[in-house]
């Protein structure tokens, strides 16, 4: 197993893994990052260089001090070869199993190999497996910037999120609601593209979408009196134009049971590319 820590290594791999999309979508994201100023510090391992088959991209373990913290304790994989992904998941430097951590990728199929490498540790993965990825294209014609203007009878304007308004994005996201995800909300506020809608005259934003360490948008809000209005358009579009000029790959995951948001997702460009997966470990 190897520390990909070379810049010219690192956009090689970014590059490779386009080859692999949607599967390795998680991973290239996190390589992106890690590539342009790395704000969460995160690291690069593979099976080996430069005919790597297995990536894993997560924090230092020495920076992972909060054995609570699986918001903090993600890993990102993406392999061509499960089998020897166990391998590597079985080196003490890949994975501290000592830890609460989650695992996210796009690949079902890795979800055998880690409930095996797991109850080794004396615990199983829980598994989320009820959503679907979704991706669009970049931003592909002056109609869509247009388009930008089509709330102006709202009267509502936009901008970026305050890392102080991390509270209302965490009392409405499905996997947050405590102190560990709000820590770590003001952290993806703070280092990552978001953007949100405010009523004229007041800060108090009635909606949001937020990026994170692998690129991906998430926590996505609408107070109910403004959907279907085209809010969520308009801040996804304003959005996806930044993160296209920034050369990400613009993708998203919503649970199979969220009929709305897959409404507003398909009026926004996306469409089903797959499945997101994510683990949840915790040791016994």
């Amino acid at each position: 197993m190897l520390f990909l820590t070379c810049s010219t290594k690192l956009t090689t791999l970014r590059k490779l893994l386009t080859k692999s999309f949607p599967e390795s979508l998680k991973v290239h994201g996190a390589v992106h990052h890690i590539i342009h100023n790395n704000p969460f510090r995160l690291q690069v391992l593979v099976d080996k260089w430069p005919e790597f088959t297995s990536v894993i991209c997560r924090p230092a373990l020495e920076d992972m001090t909060d054995a609570l913290d699986h918001y903090y304790n993600t890993y990102f994989l993406f392999s061509k070869d499960p089998q020897n992904l166990s391998q590597m998941l079985e080196e003490p430097s890949a994975i501290n199993w000592k830890q609460k951590l989650q695992i996210q990728g796009c690949q079902p199929e890795l979800g055998n190999v880690l409930q095996n490498i797991s109850s080794k540790y004396g615990s199983c993965m829980q598994t989320n497996s009820d959503t679907s990825l979704y991706m669009r294209h970049g931003i592909t014609n002056a109609d869509e910037l247009d388009n930008r203007n089509s709330t102006r009878s709202l009267n509502i304007h936009f901008s970026e999120l305050n890392p102080d308004e991390a509270y209302f994005v965490n009392a409405e996201w499905a996997f947050g609601g405590n102190e560990n995800s709000k820590n770590y909300i003001t952290r993806c506020i703070q280092m990552f593209p978001n953007l949100c809608a405010r009523k004229e005259g007041t800060q108090q934003p009635i909606a949001w979408v937020l990026t994170e360490q692998s690129a991906e948008i998430r926590m996505g809000y609408t107070e109910g009196s403004y959907r279907a209005q085209g809010v969520f358009n308009n801040i996804v579009t304003r959005l996806i134009a930044t993160m296209t000029s920034r050369g990400v790959p613009i993708y998203c995951s919503i649970a199979d049971d969220n009929a709305k948001s897959q409404s507003a997702c398909f009026a926004a460009g996306f469409f089903p590319v797959g499945r997101w997966q994510q683990w949840n470990f915790q040791p016994s």
